[in-house]
């Protein structure tokens, strides 16, 4: 039972409170993206220091680079799907094989970040000694 002087929302004040989450939905939604690609990006770059390490001690193993991440895998040196990044792209690895030599001394590590195309600007450098490992520093993408 509704009285005459018990009065509900008119909508002037439903529009001005439906604005103002609209306003504070404009403000917040792109900061948690932004957070969002932050936080993979840095997952990323912490998942290739542990490539990264792994590739080390393979390398400590058997004295030469692998010649994929597969075997990092079928080795147990890392777990199955470390080989992919967060956005489900498989990391760039290219071991370098000097002098004609048939076997890696070193190698190239990256991600091609959330595009995943190589070499544009959103890529993630391979994080230890970049300018030994990365891809950007050889001179482009593979």
């Amino acid at each position: 039972m509704v009285r005459k002087n018990e009065r509900g929302f008119t909508l002037i004040e439903m529009l001005i409170v439906l604005g103002i989450i609209g306003l504070l939905m404009t403000i917040v939604i792109p900061d948690m993206f932004k957070t969002r690609e932050t936080s993979n990006r840095e997952a990323c770059t912490a998942s290739l220091r542990g490539i990264q390490s792994s590739l080390e001690l393979y390398y400590t193993h058997y004295k030469y680079y692998p010649d994929n991440l597969q075997a990092l895998i079928t080795e147990g040196y890392v777990s199955e799907g470390s080989d992919k990044d967060p956005w489900s792209n498989v990391y760039n690895y290219q071991p370098k094989k000097e002098g004609g030599s048939t076997i890696a001394s070193n190698y190239l590590l990256g991600s091609s970040g959330p595009d995943g195309r190589n070499g544009s600007d959103d890529d993630v450098e391979a994080p230890v000694n970049p300018k030994r490992h990365s891809f950007k520093a050889a001179g482009g993408s593979q």
